[in-house]
């Protein structure tokens, strides 16, 4: 034949021979991002299952020892970056999986904080500080926010460090004080200026270990304060575990166990999703009640106060009498029970603010007054809660 005039047949596309594991593999690398946020709130929600009481010694033991191993890789990371050359032999292979297993820990027991933190917030300040953590969580999954370094890694454990003594020296402690936080903020900060001095015997060059080891440390720490006293911080280790409002509260010690029994008005059955109506009806001078349970740690002493509040039509929320402050003791598993009142004088929206001793919120409820006539023009139902 004529090479001339020969006539090459169009090549013929190859046929998909991708697997279904590999077609997944290359579907989850195009959309990464949207599965690490899909996998952070599955992990997220296990965890919440998983993760039930703060005060658990295996927990806590188990906390501390992947703070130690963090720290540790770390320190073995900047040895091989500074020396510039990877090991040989088992010692390469183990030390080849660091930066997964770093960020491994960081990431349980970064999703480990947010579980309890998100038990214990409330408040907008504290509902920004979870969004936050969870943005962090999210960023520490991804590969682009790994390849930045021991600067992420530092500041991700210096926030570790204190988040974890922020709990574990109340539960230690029996009760819980704003000096402790700020005691959990001093030793985080001595931490990471102990880890500089431990790299300064390692390497001569001062300023490359002070940008690694104490720069993003002290700048966490110095966020962490400043979030402290804007009440952005929720108070672990406590947890506001129910929160509802009644129209009687009736607690019966008769037989050796304190019985409450609840009277409330059911939501509608539209309201499927919940138990009781948000509006309240009520008679002028007659009494809402407020009963919580809280979760605290066992043989943890505290005092929690209601204060409740107002809204007027001109000057917005206004506090409604005194707050109500009572003794707090912990070790049930389904949280301490305890309540209190207002008086119904106006119609309109009232608000209830449950606080710790120093002031920071567990929770709040708010419900709408309609006052009527008669109180036999509304249906009540009962439910008992034993302590």
């Amino acid at each position: 034949m004529n090479p001339s005039t020969e006539q090459i047949s169009p090549e013929i596309p190859a046929t998909d021979t991708l697997s279904t594991t590999a077609r997944f593999k290359k579907f989850r690398e195009q959309h990464h991002v949207a599965f690490e946020i899909l996998f952070f709130f599955a992990g997220f929600l296990f965890d919440v299952g998983l993760l039930h009481r703060i005060d658990s010694t295996p927990l806590l033991i188990h906390q501390g020892t992947y703070l130690v191993l963090t720290a540790l890789l770390i320190f073995a990371d900047h040895k091989i970056a500074y020396q510039k050359e990877e090991p040989k032999g088992i010692l390469g292979k183990l030390a080849s999986y660091r930066l997964w297993l770093m960020h491994f820990f960081l990431g349980t027991l970064l999703n480990a904080f947010l579980v309890f933190y998100f038990r214990a917030s409330s408040g907008f300040f504290a509902m920004v500080f979870i969004v936050a953590l969870s943005g962090v969580i999210v960023l520490n999954e991804l590969p682009r926010f790994r390849k930045q370094g021991p600067v992420v890694r530092v500041a991700l454990l210096s926030f570790s460090i204190t988040s974890y003594l922020a709990y574990l020296l109340p539960v230690l402690w029996g009760e819980r004080s704003a000096f402790q936080y700020f005691v959990a903020v001093f030793l985080g900060s001595l931490f990471t200026f102990g880890l500089w001095k431990l790299f300064q015997r390692l390497v001569d060059d001062s300023q490359w270990t002070f940008r690694r080891a104490v720069i993003p440390g002290l700048v966490v720490q110095v966020v962490l304060v400043l979030m402290y006293l804007s009440n952005a911080i929720p108070p672990v280790p406590l947890s506001l575990k129910h929160i509802g409002l009644y129209h009687d509260v009736i607690a019966d010690k008769s037989s050796g166990k304190i019985q409450y029994t609840l009277s409330y008005e059911p939501a509608a059955k539209v309201a499927f999703w919940r138990t009781q109506s948000k509006t309240f009806h009520a008679v002028l001078g007659e009494k809402a009640w407020a009963f919580v349970r809280v979760f605290a740690p066992t043989k943890f002493q505290d005092t929690v106060s209601f204060a409740w509040e107002y809204e007027d039509d001109s000057k917005g929320w206004m506090d409604w009498g005194k707050p109500f402050s009572t003794k707090l003791s912990g070790g049930n598993e389904e949280g301490f029970r305890t309540f209190a009142f207002t008086t119904i004088r106006h119609p309109g929206k009232y608000r209830v603010h449950v606080l710790t001793a120093d002031g920071r919120e567990i929770g709040r409820d708010t419900f709408e007054v309609e006052l009527i006539e008669d109180v036999t023009s509304r249906t009540l139902v009962e439910s008992g809660e034993q302590l």
